[in-house]
């Protein structure tokens, strides 16, 4: 039997303080531990950022691997350079992913990688042909994703189109432990091995079998402290010298007598599949069916939302023809924002999901704006399925800033401003479990409402209860004119126990930095209409850190009082009733990235706001922690409508660019 131990690959995006922890916590002690045993081969998975560090910090670490690498110790596998989620990109960013990680680790390290590993082991069949354009020969993956009956303690061969690669499983469920000793877990090992394998159909023609065990960096630093993994060297030099040695796929792959034919239907890591099913909950895989990255972002849809925002700005991308220089570093932008932490995760870390999140987002509005000045913007408005869900989303690209306004409550979905400040809509929805109720809706804004007045109460308290409301409603389109850059939708609903027919006509007219929305609420009904009209805007806290955020300013103007706040509070600091009444313009500030939001009704409003702080479990099973941050703020207007008759709304919307300040981390520096 050949054993192979190898370490997994980290965040692409980790601080420079991270990767300094890891080096010295892990790749180093694991780099002397090699040195002192040639016997033990091993392999390591780098990302780009992390051979960038190396070869500017710890230059002897790039030294040291090397020496190993002519040893033929270890092997360095190659993947995406930001360890993207190959199955969500284009076939062009694939390539252009392994070609920029190949090309680092074989001018860092010497040796060009013909193997790779994939971020959550994400599959699809389409993949074959990219890896084999790029020179990969094979890749590692989970064994879940093998059928049971290829599992054979060889490497796997796919044919997709008249293309193939090899593809080397990795068995988690033989990982070791330090309650079994070395010399009982490698027996045991060597034991399960034989056992699955007797008499198949490979006996003959492989008399040696290949078990690949990837660690994570904490398993594999209790291993090495607690001396485990030295004990596993002197038991199988001294115990099973003649019936097992270690090894490196690279290495194996060229004496591997057979390969098992099979075809991988797409899929994930199992260990991440059984959080795919319900929203950080464990749900274990029973109904057959493999469960795909595509199965994760639709259960969790801030990563669908970033996976759409990825593939659009990579689309203009690929169209843009302009300046080559300036076309290359908007790529490098996009790459960054590929980094796969930002789509998946399991339920350990979300903080720091939600920050990779906000990150990408931030790297794909900083490279749409270097892709417009790669040749002569001109501001434009589309309509297309945005989102993949059968239904056209609009979308503005505008001077300012990207907005998709979608049919789905006839909302703005996303808002990536233009000034490197990532998407504004960015937001969770409070569930249960953690945050004490659910919202039965996808946070946005410009959110329309009509309410009575006992429900103005609760809403205003932050309260989930069942409300009438368009939250979930389809808005139908009654025009739409991309000269004049507007769309005008309408939806018809009901309202009250006596359920009241009543319409409201929605358009939004963009304009360079905003949008100027006109609603016409109509009684549709025989009777008097009284009600509150409400429109909920949330804004997502782009830098949120629960320990050091600066929460957006917030200034009213009330009558010819001038209220300020920020978005740590809510409006209940300022008035008793949680609503401040005769509002004529609100102005939101985010210091931070230097801008500011401007609301101006057309007539005076009353305005409630309120911090909402989404909560979700550290892992999974620990605490409950703060995860991200928006700011639910709300226009109100009393209706009194008589049969038949209308009343009109007016809210001019503006992104104004604010006098840049030093952000948190500038000062730091200094």
């Amino acid at each position: 039997m050949c054993i192979c131990f190898g370490l997994e690959s980290t965040p692409a995006g980790k601080t420079v303080s991270d990767n300094e922890k890891d080096y010295l916590d892990v790749y180093k002690p694991a780099a002397k531990f090699l040195y002192a045993n040639p016997c033990f081969c091993m392999t390591f998975s780098f990302n780009g950022n992390e051979l960038q560090f190396f070869k500017k910090k710890h230059p002897e670490f790039l030294a040291i691997l090397q020496q190993l690498i002519s040893r033929r110790q270890i092997e360095v596998f190659g993947g995406g350079f930001y360890n993207p989620v190959f199955p969500l990109l284009y076939p062009k960013d694939r390539t252009d992913q392994i070609e920029l990680l190949s090309a680092e680790i074989r001018q860092t390290l010497g040796k060009r990688p013909r193997g790779m590993t994939l971020c959550a082991s994400s599959w699809d069949a389409s993949l074959v042909t990219s890896f084999q354009t790029c020179g990969m020969e094979y890749v590692v993956l989970d064994s879940s994703l093998i059928p049971p009956a290829k599992q054979s303690y060889l490497p796997v061969i796919m044919f997709d189109r008249g293309k193939s690669v090899t593809i080397v499983p990795v068995y988690r469920k033989h990982k070791p432990s330090l309650d079994v000793p070395a010399e009982e877990y490698l027996a045991s090992l060597f034991a399960a091995v034989k056992k699955s394998v007797r008499s198949d159909a490979y006996d003959a023609a492989s008399s040696e079998r290949f078990v690949d065990i990837q660690l994570t960096h904490a398993e594999f630093q209790k291993l090495l402290q607690s001396g485990y993994l030295q004990k596993l060297a002197d038991s199988a030099s001294a115990q099973f010298s003649g019936t097992l040695r270690f090894s490196y796929p690279g290495a194996y792959l060229k004496t591997a007598g057979a390969r098992v034919p099979a075809f991988i239907t797409a899929g994930i890591d199992a260990e991440i599949a059984q959080w795919a099913k319900v929203p950080y909950t464990a749900v274990s895989k029973s109904d057959g069916y493999p469960v795909t990255i595509y199965d994760f972002l639709q259960t969790y849809p801030e990563s669908q939302a970033l996976c759409n925002r990825m593939l659009y700005v990579s689309m203009l991308a690929n169209q843009c023809h302009g300046d080559k220089a300036r076309k290359k570093v908007a790529r490098e932008k996009l790459w960054a924002a590929q980094s796969g932490e930002g789509f998946v995760s399991t339920a350990s870390s979300p903080l720091v999901r939600a920050a990779y999140r906000r990150i990408a987002f931030r790297n794909l509005s900083e490279a749409e704006k270097i892709i417009r000045e790669c040749s002569e913007f001109e501001e434009a408005a589309s309509r297309f399925d945005y989102n993949a869900d059968g239904i056209d989303e609009y979308m503005f690209r505008m001077t300012g800033f990207t907005a998709c306004i979608t049919r789905t409550a006839g909302a703005i979905s996303e808002l990536d401003v233009m000034q490197s400040a990532g998407n504004y809509a960015d937001n969770l929805s409070r569930m249960e479990a953690f945050d004490g109720c659910t919202d039965d809706y996808v946070r946005s804004l410009f959110i329309d409402y009509i309410l009575s007045d006992t429900d103005v109460k609760g809403y205003v308290q932050g309260k989930c209860e069942n409300r009438e409301t368009f939250l979930r409603a389809q808005y139908t389109e009654q025009k739409f004119s991309p000269q004049h850059k507007e769309v005008q939708l309408l939806f018809s609903g009901e309202f009250g126990e006596k359920k009241q027919a009543l319409s409201v006509r929605k358009k939004y007219a963009a304009n360079s930095n905003g949008f100027t929305l006109q609603y016409i609420v109509k009684n549709e009904s025989a009777e008097a209409l009284r009600a509150d009209f409400v429109v909920e805007s949330n804004f997502a806290q782009a830098n949120y850190d629960p320990l050091d955020f600066t929460p957006y300013t917030i200034e009213i103007a009330s009558g010819d009082t001038r209220f300020e706040s920020d978005s740590a509070r809510s409006s209940a600091a300022l008035s008793p009733s949680g609503i401040i009444s005769d509002v004529s313009a609100v102005q939101l500030s985010d210091a931070e990235n230097s801008l500011s939001f401007m609301c101006e009704p057309n007539e005076s409003c009353a305005l409630s706001f309120m911090p909402i702080t989404f909560r979700r479990p550290e892992s999974a099973v620990g605490k409950i922690v703060p995860a991200a941050m928006t700011l639910c703020a709300a226009m109100h207007w009393p209706i009194d409508l008589a049969p038949g008759m209308e009343t009109e709304k007016t809210i001019n919307f503006s992104i104004i660019a604010m006098k840049r300040k030093r952000t948190k981390a500038e000062k730091r520096g200094k």
